[in-house]
């Protein structure tokens, strides 16, 4: 049943992708590089900031990698001004 909506969900990005002008290969090929520069640039700036010695991070979730998919590192960084006004408040 999982498959089922695996290959739905591909189908129907590649037809909304195509609809939009946009080749369906470049854009995953994109958005996984983009996660993966969001994961390398979190480990990164929770290794900063616990050798600093602060007491907030950004944990490694699906939400994150989402807003890093879609965002790029801007988001990423948006992730920890949130996280920054959660701590203080």
């Amino acid at each position: 049943m999982n498959i089922m909506y695996i290959v739905a969900f591909i189908l129907i990005f590649c037809l909304v992708s195509k609809t939009f002008g946009v080749n369906p290969l470049n854009l995953l090929v994109n958005m996984l590089l983009r996660v993966l520069s969001g994961i390398v640039f979190i480990s990164f700036c929770n290794y900063l900031i616990f050798m600093s010695g602060k007491s907030f991070h950004v944990n490694i979730n699906e939400i994150s990698l989402v807003v890093s998919a879609v965002l790029g590192i801007s988001g990423v960084c948006f992730l920890y001004l949130f996280q920054w006004i959660l701590t203080i408040m």
